[in-house]
């Protein structure tokens, strides 16, 4: 897979997954597999290292090819953390660790 950053050519072996952040105001991504849920201040994004968080401000879908799993956001962005329960109901991690 090939990517363009700024007058540059990347290659990046397919399947790894890669964050690019210019200014905290845009936010490249491969290796998305899907976008769970978002709004103007979350997204949650399901990559081929599990479930990404990204917090901010006017976050906003610039570019999205699930196909080739790319993905671009414009805003400011504040935080960006890996969910290790990979769910997003929190009812499930619960149930889970209350009865294994």
């Amino acid at each position: 897979m090939q990517f363009q950053a700024e007058n540059q050519t990347i290659t990046i072996p397919s399947g790894d997954h890669l964050i690019s952040l210019r200014n905290r105001k845009r936010m490249d991504l491969t290796s998305v597999k899907a976008i769970e849920r978002f709004d103007q201040q979350e997204f949650y994004v399901r990559t081929s290292q599990g479930l990404l968080l990204i917090k901010g401000e006017e976050l906003k879908i610039v570019h999205l090819d699930v196909d080739k799993g790319l993905l671009t956001l414009d805003g400011i962005v504040k935080a960006i953390q890996y969910d290790e329960e990979q769910n997003l109901d929190g009812a499930r991690g619960l149930l889970h660790k209350l009865f294994g």
